[in-house]
């Protein structure tokens, strides 16, 4: 027995001495293969119960953003850049490939640090790691850089306010007709005016004065329909090519629906109380009674595809009723024949209150609505319930609070109106004279 014990450790050390041969054998291969960020914190700017401005950290892992190796370049990236406020002084990594693996900071270039997996790396510093052959015949270094977002993607960033050539204007209205914003309203002597300018182009043109109606019987109320501008004074619904000479269409006319985009189909409510609409001016169609509660003179309607069937259409309409104190959301699908009222939320908070100036408008994939000059309001179900972005949203009935004003037009008391472009921008006109630009960083296309 002795004999065989003898005989197996024998055969153990030598298959070990094998193995250690192997193990440290020299190649001339020198290769990152695999590169990834451990966890760390990002800083997220908050506003606490008391509302003081307060600092949050949440634990992130670099497995979420992986990082693209160019054997060719020699260069290490994240082509999705992490999250902004990522802390990345303290960072530990995991590295794979063939030879020695070391790094070096670009302010220490004559220091080589040998690379292990506990090291807590700055990656701020600017940074090269090196992978060094075992038999010191060849040395690769990967230029390694990581990216961090330089905003938060969500926030909504707004510019100085544009004075340039802007009039001061009273019951201001918006429209917007390709890559032109306008302004309607009525100067400081009551004569209706319009000033507009291109999205991308500065300079406003001033206060042009509007001809063919008067300000009597003028509804403050303007949309746009197959490129021509529509608006309804003392019952009749008057047309523009240039938003400044009008001329009557249609006479009868109670209100207008204002369409979020142009669509090609006017809505409107005849002075008999019937819903009417059209494509062509010409031929009109009686959809339905304006029952009670219908929006009267101040309503919106938005139309888009449904999520589920890019085949149908939802529309969706915002407005003014009967009832004083909230409003009132109407829906129409591809084949419906009437609108049918949206049932109202049990949560009152939920509920859009009722507003003389009515700014919705879709943006980001949600309708919005400014609540005066004081927060926006979001619904993410298509008007049901609305939301208020607050700047701390913990309450059921808050949320979105990147969603904000600038603080220089929060709560001030003025006519304003809001519209959004194609170049994913909001713009806000004060009854003070000035225009508000802004962006969802994510959305803007400067």
């Amino acid at each position: 027995m002795r004999v065989r014990y003898m005989f197996l450790l024998a055969v153990l050390f030598c298959c070990m001495s094998c193995l250690k041969d192997d193990y440290t054998s020299k190649t001339p291969q020198a290769a990152i293969t695999s590169f990834t960020i451990g966890y760390y914190n990002v800083r997220f700017y908050d506003v606490n119960i008391h509302g003081r401005d307060t600092l949050v950290y949440v634990r992130e892992g670099g497995v979420m953003y992986p990082m693209t190796i160019d054997q060719v370049n020699n260069r290490i990236f994240n082509a999705d850049s992490m999250a902004y406020g990522s802390d990345l002084r303290r960072v530990t990594s995991s590295v794979y490939g063939n030879g020695t693996i070391g790094y070096i900071y670009d302010d220490e270039p004559d220091v080589t640090y040998l690379w292990r997996s506990q090291d807590s790396i700055d990656f701020t510093r600017g940074i090269k790691f090196v992978a060094k052959s075992t038999d010191g015949s060849y040395t690769r270094v990967y230029d390694v850089t990581v990216n961090v977002r330089k905003v938060f993607p969500d926030s909504l960033l707004w510019g100085t306010p544009d004075t340039t050539g802007v009039p001061l204007l009273s019951g201001i209205t918006s429209a917007v007709r390709n890559d032109s914003i306008f302004f309607f309203g009525t100067d400081t002597t009551g004569v209706p005016c319009v000033t507009f300018r291109d999205i991308t182009a500065g300079g406003w043109n001033g206060a042009g004065q509007i001809s063919g109606f008067s300000a009597a019987g003028w509804n403050h109320r303007v949309t746009v329909c197959n490129g021509t501008f529509y608006t309804v004074c003392a019952g009749t619904l008057y047309g523009s090519a240039d938003a400044v000479n009008w001329s009557s269409v249609k006479s009868g006319i109670r209100s207008l629906v204002v369409s979020a985009d142009d669509n090609g189909v006017l809505w409107a409510v005849s002075q008999d109380s019937n819903i009417i609409r059209t494509e062509d001016m010409s031929a009109w169609d009686t959809v339905q009674c304006a029952s009670n509660g219908f929006p009267d003179s101040v309503a919106t309607v938005f139309s888009y595809p449904l999520a589920t069937n890019t085949s149908l259409t939802r529309s969706v309409l915002v407005g003014m009723g009967d009832d004083s104190l909230y409003a009132s959301v109407w829906t129409m699908l591809t084949g419906d024949t009437a609108w049918t009222e949206v049932d109202a939320p049990a949560k009152t908070d939920l509920r859009l209150p009722y507003m003389n100036a009515l700014s919705v408008f879709k943006y980001d994939g949600a309708l919005f609505c400014l609540e005066g000059l004081n927060s926006f309001r979001q619904s993410n179900d298509n008007g049901i319930t609305w939301y208020r972005c607050d700047s701390y949203a913990e309450d059921y009935s808050s949320w979105n609070r990147y969603m904000q004003l600038p603080r220089s037009l929060k709560g001030k008391e003025c006519d304003y109106a809001a519209a959004t472009d194609s170049r994913g921008f909001i713009w806000i006109m004060t009854g003070e004279g000035q225009v508000w630009r802004g962006a969802i960083n994510r959305l803007a296309k400067n």
